[in-house]
């Protein structure tokens, strides 16, 4: 995502110049210029420690039984006043409402009309403060590069593609866990933990939703560490910890099981799409498994890089304001609606509908390992002081940051710093696109430029 901005930096000399509206040699040089120069960019470069994990596909995983509860269960949820919010709000609505250090210092006041003033800021749950979303990691390399599947789309319309719906819950009731307890689930998930951390902790519930035109980015689930959760510090911080690899000795493996419970099947002769996406050899182009109905996958999607391709890339999902209330409602009947600040803008059916079911468990050699993580005196966890000057001794050491600069940085521009160097998700493969970023969201960086840009982008991108 650094990328995008590098080549408007090339590009703005000759924007600036009043020969660039009269000659279309530089005007067409103003671009392929920068272009050019990321073609040699390597496509993956994912850290060794991410790469070569155990990952399991199942048919049948889901007893029909279990596969009808859960889907009653997802519409009672889906029909009270929450409904499933879109990812970008869901984690601070219906999962972690309460986290120590909600950001790192980059908060700033919404403005007069309540919007964010900058392209990757979103409203806070008060409505007060603009702050990075949990996953901005996972957003800002969707938009700049259009994900596995290179899409070309303007930003907004990318937004709305990744803003997939959800409900999260980190207490699981007796009906969940009686669910999660049958023999062949509980063997799938173990054989993804190590041989010799076999004790299951039970943490994490999710129901996910895309409606036709949407996917799920590429990411790594919400890395654990002892002494410092989603809990503790935002979910992109533990990203950057993940990928660093300078907090391995406080990391918790854990095991993400993911289940298809809905019922609609590919339809014969038509391309497969919503397909789980993995990547676990150091290539760009990622494996694959299908999402058929009752099947499941078996990974740790905290230490394996992976993504769902587009559901139905024929369509375009409804464009959504990052800044409004975004949310999936079921209205009875096998209908849904999304609503956007309490106006419908698309109905679906059940059967237009991806829907999965995660489980999250984290993995302990023994019953006393699980006590000592989840009584940790606050001696014991890590500040965020602490994680913060690792990470940037780290940037000073390798000649990235000038120690002069650090206590005085804006912590926004730290933030992008921090995920810019450590953050490493692949670019489409050469084999899904010749240019691995997506232009059609260079009007967003290209500030006094943007009118200009988007001109000349709109006979590829349509509205930038």
């Amino acid at each position: 995502s650094g990328l995008l901005g590098g080549m408007l930096s090339m590009a703005q000399p000759l924007l600036a110049t009043k020969r660039l509206a009269m000659d279309p040699k530089v005007l067409l040089a103003t671009f392929l210029v920068p272009f050019a120069a990321i073609l040699a960019y390597p496509r993956a470069s994912i850290p060794p420690h991410l790469l070569h994990h155990t990952f399991i596909h199942q048919e049948g995983l889901i007893a029909p039984s279990s596969g009808a509860k859960l889907n009653a269960m997802l519409r009672e949820m889906a029909s009270d006043e929450t409904g499933l919010p879109t990812n970008v709000a869901a984690d601070r609505k219906t999962g972690v409402k309460n986290v120590l250090y909600e950001h790192i210092g980059e908060a700033r006041p919404v403005q007069d009309d309540g919007t964010c003033d900058h392209p990757f800021l979103v409203p806070d749950l008060t409505g007060k403060n603009c702050t990075l979303p949990q996953r901005v990691d996972v957003g800002r390399h969707f938009v700049m590069t259009g994900g596995p599947e290179a899409i070309r789309e303007p930003f907004d319309d990318m937004i709305s593609r990744v803003s997939s719906f959800g409900r999260y819950m980190f207490n699981l009731t007796s009906d969940m866990e009686e669910l999660f307890a049958d023999s062949k689930f509980q063997a799938v998930a173990k054989s993804v933990c190590p041989a010799e951390k076999q004790f299951l902790d039970p943490f994490q519930f999710n129901f996910i939703l895309q409606v036709p035109g949407q996917t799920v980015a590429l990411h790594l689930d919400a890395p654990v560490f002892l002494g410092a959760t989603r809990f503790e510090f935002p979910q992109w911080l533990l990203a950057v910890m993940a990928f660093s690899g300078l907090f391995k000795d406080r990391f918790v493996d854990q095991v993400q099981v993911v289940g298809y419970v809905h019922d609609w099947t590919e339809q014969k002769g038509a391309a497969p799409s919503g397909l789980f996406l993995y990547y676990d050899d150091g290539s760009a182009t990622p494996k694959y498994a299908p999402s058929t109905p009752l099947s499941g996958v078996a990974v740790d999607g905290s230490k394996s890089l992976h993504a769902a391709g587009v559901f139905r890339p024929d369509v375009k999902a409804p464009r959504m304001d990052k800044d409004k209330d975004n949310a999936l409602f079921y209205i009875g009947d096998e209908r849904w609606e999304v609503r956007s600040d309490g106006k419908v803008l698309q109905q679906y059916s059940s059967s237009e509908l991806r829907m999965t079911v995660v489980y999250r468990a984290r993995c302990f050699a023994s019953d006393d390992e699980r006590s000592r993580f989840h009584n940790l005196q606050p001696s014991e966890k890590l500040s965020l002081a602490e994680v913060l000057r690792v990470l940037t001794d780290d940037l000073v050491t390798r000649g990235i940051l000038a120690a002069s600069r650090v206590d005085a940085m804006d912590r926004l521009d730290l933030a992008i710093l921090l995920m810019d160097t450590y953050v490493k998700y692949p670019l489409p493969s050469a084999g899904q696109a010749l240019i691995p970023l997506n232009y059609c969201a260079l009007p967003r960086k290209a500030g006094q430029f943007k009118g200009l840009v988007s001109t000349l982008l709109r006979p590829l991108c349509g509205r930038a």
